[in-house]
């Protein structure tokens, strides 16, 4: 082989390499791209189902860059009066990962919530509809709006019981002791459960 053949075929294999590199580049953007699509769609799914079921409550999207969370929504009583706050982070993934208790949690002290909830297509092993670990509400896209109805009305009937208590530390002390206790959970989960059940029956017949 003459050197200038030699020559083009290395031009030749460069190339190629070249063009190789350019569509793993391309298919590797075009993948992120689909990931932050499918996670606007799930954030937007959830944002309009809360505003849909729940008219009275402020239900605000979390700024881009702020890592998380997707959405807040603040708790009105039908009486006007602020109830509370709970955060939301959809994570519409293959597999779920038990970091995202961790940051949620941080999230949610920083942004002062009292509940934080992660909306999730992958669900934890042996998890089927919801679950409370380490204080942080997990469930499936299919469940988080009877998971909401729950919690809302706990923490409308937590705001009562707070107005009728009297000093403001003890308030304090009294919210943060229920949310994070077995009683609440245990509470949340038997609701939940029921609503589950009785639109699974529905669904069936």
């Amino acid at each position: 082989m003459t050197e200038e053949h030699q020559l083009k075929n290395k031009e030749k294999d460069k190339k190629l390499d070249d063009l190789k590199k350019q569509i793993e580049e391309l298919k590797r953007k075009a993948e992120q791209g689909s990931q932050v699509l499918q996670g606007d769609v799930a954030e937007l799914t959830i944002k309009e189902h809360l505003e849909t079921k729940f008219p009275l409550d402020n239900i605000k999207p979390v700024g881009k860059g702020i890592s998380g969370a997707d959405v807040l929504q603040e708790v009105i009583s039908p009486v006007g009066q602020n109830c509370g706050t709970i955060i939301w982070e959809s994570k519409n993934t293959k597999r779920w990962n038990n970091a995202w208790i961790a940051k949620l949690r941080d999230d949610q002290i920083s942004s002062k919530a009292d509940v934080a909830i992660i909306v999730s297509a992958a669900l934890p092993r042996d998890v089927t509809h919801f679950t409370c670990m380490d204080g942080t509400w997990v469930t499936g896209f299919p469940y988080f709006t009877e998971l909401a109805m729950v919690i809302r009305e706990s923490l409308i009937q937590l705001q009562k019981t707070k107005t009728a208590s009297q000093g403001k530390d003890e308030k304090m002390d009294l919210i943060y002791d229920y949310l994070s206790g077995p009683e609440f959970r245990q509470r949340v989960q038997a609701m939940v459960e029921s609503f589950v059940s009785l639109r699974d029956e529905l669904e069936n017949e």
